[in-house]
């Protein structure tokens, strides 16, 4: 028996020894997981600092310090679900944890949940009533609250806590700032600056308080210290570019950008901003050489492959952006933002239907996506379904009040539907939030003309005038509402601008020609068709156009001869347009000539075969010959590309109601 009472004890022992040996081999080996992803963070090699605290969290999943720490590197690489997953995660750990909370509050800020974000701040100044973050996002949400005043004692008691906190400091400049105390403001800027925390932003930020004072000189001295002070930050040259770009100082702005890329050429923001400054400034070249660098420097990297595959896309260069995207969907399915852009490329294919099908299943995914509402909208109006890219457009609105894309769509929808009051609302709302909205006042405008409120329509397009004196569209749509109200000698002034800035447009020329028949002013009409004759000197379809126009004005004069012989200038010179093949017709037949009249018809259908008019009319020419079988083939082709076509529904129901075997056929038509 004491044998085996001895046995046990060394057992007994002996599992103690063991597990006491476990345990601290656990603890010292997550220790180190610690320690190894904490160098890795100093060192920002983020993704071994991410796989070292997860190692730590194998061992021990509750460790709320390792957490914080995975939550911040997520933080760090733009994971930011996943960093809020894990503070949460924290929080319900240790409810009073104040790291955790803080940070939960910034997001819930940012997230415009103010009582979510303002529970937190009281849980954390409950247990640390001087907590400069808890009080600083306190301040922020009475801001938020436009409650300034509330705000403003905030932030005096975090300067008397702490006098250089930067944050604070510039709160009370904007605070200043938008009371026009400028100085005031500028003095706290200064301190911010003068604080030695975080200068460089402070400086940035003085900087830009500086432009908007139009204090150019100031901000860029800021703006240069700042890039002194830290040589090894390409941003710093970045903001050095960005603030030349801002003030059309194009040649210093490449140099800072360049400087910016010479700094770090193996990173790709450098290089994409760069990129984008060869892209606004219309050197598309040099721009898409930049993208296709940023492109190689890491082939499994989808977001620089994006950045090139809409480039390319902008640009139109349909086919090898297409060809990307489908290698970066190869390679990730999924992913959201190379969906979209297919989506996209298919509207631009006419491929509406395909391209709403990604977008549904993107819809399902990203409820509260805007622009795949805003594509869907584009869709919906490419397969004939005008209600459901309304609501669709009603959606995107919702989601993104400021969307005005997605308003003047709407807008154009309201028109083609007679809905000019909803349009006048969608385009007004446009106009608040963007008041210089060129396409805003012609829409609105055109909307004011169809409500008969020609007052509002002339100041929308007077307006589109001032603020786009170089576009011909606001001249001309003001010259088209003086022409409707045959305030000729007004328009005609407005025309003559137009066509100054672009010789080439059509509705110009053709309401020019308009208004001087209109006043029987023939030679000045014939004097027009030779001015935009010579302009359109390189295009032959457009020289049929003026051969053509020109026939008009010497039928308005019965001079039959010369309008035919305008008319076979126009079919020599464009034989597949149309228009002319018509006016001969009606030529030949006021002149009795039926058979060169049914001729200009058949032309017409063997140029293009999909218009109905020129079969009804063929249709009526034959019956008049008694060829009623002729009449018939030609009236049921005419319904069969128009069934809505009634004038040949109704020709068709009379022939047949006449022959007592198809005397039903001819009641269904009736």
């Amino acid at each position: 028996m004491k044998t085996c009472s001895k046995i046990m004890l060394v057992i007994f022992i002996t599992l103690i020894t063991c597990t006491g040996f476990g345990c601290a081999n656990k603890d010292e080996k997550k220790a180190a997981h610690v320690k190894n992803g904490d160098e890795y963070f100093d060192a920002r090699e983020y993704k071994k600092a991410e796989i070292e605290y997860k190692n730590a969290l194998q061992i021990d999943n509750k460790d709320t310090a390792v957490l914080l720490k995975l939550g911040d590197i997520f933080m760090k690489t733009g994971q930011l679900k996943s960093a809020f997953a894990l503070y949460s995660s924290v929080e319900k750990l240790d409810p009073e944890n104040i790291e955790a909370l803080v940070k939960l509050s910034r997001f819930y800020f940012l997230d415009k949940k103010l009582p979510e974000t303002q529970a937190r701040i009281d849980k954390i100044l409950k247990k640390d009533p001087q907590n400069l973050d808890a009080l600083f996002l306190k301040g922020q949400v009475l801001i938020r609250k436009k409650q300034i005043e509330d705000a403003r004692i905030v932030f005096e008691k975090i300067l008397e806590i702490q006098n250089s906190h930067v944050g604070a400091l510039h709160t009370m400049a904007a605070i200043k700032a938008s009371e026009k105390k400028f100085d005031e403001a500028e003095a706290f800027l200064l301190k911010a600056v003068e604080s030695g925390k975080d200068a460089t932003t402070a400086r940035n930020v003085l900087a830009q308080f500086y432009i908007l004072r139009k204090q150019l000189d100031k901000a860029e001295e800021q703006l240069h210290l700042s890039a002194a002070e830290h040589p090894e930050n390409p941003g710093h040259q970045i903001l050095l570019g960005n603030f030349y770009l801002r003030t059309k100082n194009f040649q210093e702005a490449e140099t800072a950008f360049k400087k910016a890329v010479e700094i770090q050429p193996d990173t790709p923001r450098p290089m994409v901003i760069l990129a984008g400054f060869y892209d606004v400034t219309g050197q598309k070249d040099k721009a898409l050489e930049l993208y296709r660098k940023v492109a190689a420097l890491d082939s499994e990297d989808s977001n620089t492959q994006m950045i090139l595959a809409r480039f390319l896309y902008k640009e139109k260069k349909i086919d090898e952006a297409e060809n990307l995207v489908a290698g970066i969907l190869k390679k990730r399915p999924k992913l959201a933002d190379a969906r979209m852009l297919k989506s996209e490329i298919l509207i631009f294919q006419k491929k509406y239907q395909d391209a709403l099908n990604i977008l549904i299943a993107l819809e399902k995914e990203e409820p509260n996506a805007h622009r795949v509402q805003y594509f869907k909208g584009l869709s919906y109006i490419g397969i004939g379904e005008p209600n459901q890219a309304a609501s669709a457009l009603v959606k995107a609105v919702e989601l993104k009040p400021d969307y005005t894309q997605a308003r003047l769509l709407m807008s154009e929808i309201y028109l083609r539907q007679h809905a000019y009051d909803l349009a006048v609302n969608q385009t007004t709302a446009v106009i608040k939030l963007d008041p210089k909205a060129y396409r805003a006042y012609l829409l609105r405008g055109n909307a004011y003309v169809a409500l008969k409120k020609i007052k509002e329509a002339e100041d929308d397009y007077k307006k589109m005038i001032e603020i786009g004196s170089d576009n011909p569209a606001g001249y001309y749509r003001l010259a088209y509402l003086k022409s409707a109200l045959r305030q000729f000698d007004q328009a005609a002034p407005l025309l003559e601008k137009a066509w100054s800035l672009n010789n080439k447009l059509i509705d110009v020329f053709t309401l020019r020609i308009r208004n001087a028949v209109a006043q029987k002013e023939f030679d000045t009409a014939h004097d027009l068709c030779t001015q935009q004759m010579d302009a359109f000197t390189d295009n032959n379809n457009l020289k049929a156009l003026v051969h053509s126009t020109r026939a008009n004005i010497y039928l308005a004069q019965e001079d039959m001869k010369q309008a035919e012989s305008e008319l076979l200038k126009a079919v020599d010179l464009a034989p597949d347009y149309l228009s002319p093949y018509g006016t001969l017709a009606k030529i030949y037949l006021s002149q009795k000539n039926i058979e060169d009249a049914k001729k200009q018809y058949l032309t017409m259908i063997e140029k293009n075969d999909k218009l109905a008019p020129p079969h009804m009319l063929l249709a009526v020419l034959f019956e008049a010959e008694n060829k009623f079988d002729d009449a018939e083939t030609h009236y049921r082709k005419a319904l069969e590309i128009n069934p809505n076509y009634a004038a040949a529904a109704n020709n068709l129901s009379f022939y047949l109601a006449s022959r007592t075997d198809k005397f039903d056929e001819a009641l269904a038509l009736a």
